[in-house]
């Protein structure tokens, strides 16, 4: 009996022991830094770059649908081009993220950090004091020439006063910043230096991947890491509009699967008649007053590019459903 409980403590020991290692190293990477050098680029005040990057910004990112103010949400989804204050909050499993303010005001923006540094978290992935972004920004694949117009333009937005509280982790959230994501997400591959054009399958997989992210919303991610369960633009059933959290939607298949995808059933000219149409389901978090303003060769591009995919027979059912159900 004496030697079956020295076996219970000294398990239960070496558990305790465990545990407050593992939470040592934990807490001794929530503050990592990481050498990345700055991009040499520099803000344009050139009208057409800006013009370009407010095209970006504005109608295929769109940067306001997270960036936005929330008090004038309303505005937004009715095309307005309102303050990319920040301020809006993401409750998700690892803890609550607010979006930071990126208009150019000097105390609460964006207004202090250089070029560089700007440039350095968008294709990056890290901070003005070195350390790792959350990966919500999937614009690492920006080209150089869209990243000079991204910054030129977030450069001419009239600053706006706006104080936004550091993001929350819980005990989740801290795991998981020690681990998946205790590194900088950067490019995968080495971006062009300028951006494709016109109607092309190589302009399409640009605009519809680093600029558009499709994939970010009709892909299923797990909700405490955001890596992909499923193969990207396949769509998902459980997609959360973080604007009325008692529903569920389902961005649909955009592969060209004949039965399931989107990109098989619309032929070209519908895809850009879709499109035009705006939105069309009450309330649907596609930022369809945004890109109803695409250009149209952008738009026939992001169809030829899906139309390349392989196709992945996923039904992903009806558009909205009460959560739960």
């Amino acid at each position: 009996m004496k030697l079956v409980r020295r076996i219970v403590v000294t398990l239960l020991a070496v558990v305790v022991v465990a545990i407050l290692g593992f939470a040592g190293w934990v807490a001794s990477r929530q503050n990592l830094r990481f050498d990345v050098p700055l991009p040499a680029v520099a803000a344009s005040s050139d009208s057409a770059v800006i013009a370009r990057g407010h095209y970006v910004v504005r109608n295929v990112a769109p940067c306001a649908a997270c960036h936005g103010a929330p008090d004038a949400h309303a505005a937004w989804t009715t095309g307005g081009d309102i303050p990319l204050s920040g301020g809006y909050t993401f409750a998700i499993p690892p803890g609550s993220f607010h979006v930071p303010n990126i208009t150019p005001d000097l105390e609460t923006g964006i207004g202090r950090l250089s070029d560089g540094q700007i440039a350095r978290a968008l294709r990056h992935g890290v901070g003005r004091e070195g350390r790792a972004l959350l990966p919500f920004m999937e614009m690492q694949g920006l080209s150089d020439e869209d990243l000079v117009a991204v910054i030129s333009y977030l450069r001419s937005q009239p600053p706006v006063r706006h104080v936004v509280p550091a993001h929350e982790y819980n005990l989740l959230g801290k795991v998981v910043k020690a681990t998946v994501l205790a590194n900088p997400v950067g490019p995968s591959s080495p971006p062009p230096a300028m951006s494709p054009r016109g109607a092309t399958v190589e302009n399409g997989a640009y605009v519809a991947r680093a600029i558009a992210t499709c994939q970010g919303c009709h892909t299923t991610r797990d909700q405490a890491t955001g890596a992909f369960t499923n193969a990207e633009f396949s769509g998902t059933t459980d997609f959360v509009n973080e604007a009325d959290l008692s529903q569920l939607w389902a961005p649909p298949n955009l592969t060209p699967d004949p039965k399931t995808g989107m990109s098989a059933r619309l032929d070209e000219d519908a895809w850009v008649a879709r499109f035009r149409a705006g939105r069309t389901i009450p309330g649907s978090p596609m930022p369809w007053q945004a890109y109803a303003r695409m250009d149209e060769a952008d738009l026939r591009a992001i169809h030829k590019y899906l139309r390349t995919l392989p196709p992945v027979e996923h039904d992903t059912g009806p558009r909205v459903r009460p959560k739960g159900k």
